[in-house]
């Protein structure tokens, strides 16, 4: 049975263990990171890498702060519209707002039950150039988040597996 967005799985403050997969589609190149996620309602969020160590991503509200592989960002995403996507099409997705992802991103929102939880599909409508062009979310039976993959533009997705 196939359901369309409108009912959210819900969040609570937690932490997770997740492992991190992003795979480059032109050269199949898979890179894998690890360590603690943990979420505090309502706006807060910290990716603390154990692999590599030192690497972090968070968000606190409407700011966004990461260091990825010495790549790093500290943005107020109210002045930034491609980086306050994405920040919130992550923090949507933990929070189980799926239907707000597909909004924000002008895309279609699937709803599939799956072992007594959801698996949530969001496909933009129309190409972008930079930004997501799809995410799939898994959610267990009490609405946590479970999975979550993210798809680039640019040929590059990334698979969060929340444990």
């Amino acid at each position: 049975m196939m359901l369309f967005c409108g009912i959210t799985a819900g969040a609570q403050s937690f932490e997770s263990s997740f492992v991190q997969t992003k795979t480059l589609h032109l050269t199949g190149k898979k890179i894998v990171s690890e360590g603690t996620l943990t979420y505090t309602e309502p706006e807060n969020l910290a990716m603390i890498y154990s692999k590599p160590e030192g690497d972090y991503f968070i968000v606190d509200g409407p700011f966004l702060r990461f260091d990825l592989r010495g790549v790093a960002l500290d943005v107020n995403t109210d002045n930034n519209k491609t980086v306050r996507m994405q920040r919130n099409a992550i923090m949507y997705g933990i929070q189980g707002k799926y239907e707000d992802i597909a909004k924000e991103m002008d895309a279609d929102c699937t709803v599939t039950p799956q072992k007594g939880g959801k698996h949530v599909v969001i496909k933009v409508r129309k190409p972008v150039v930079k930004g997501y062009t799809g995410m799939e979310l898994d959610y267990n039976a009490k609405g946590r988040i479970t999975r979550m993959v993210l798809e680039e533009a640019g040929g590059i997705s990334t698979e969060y597996l929340l444990t």
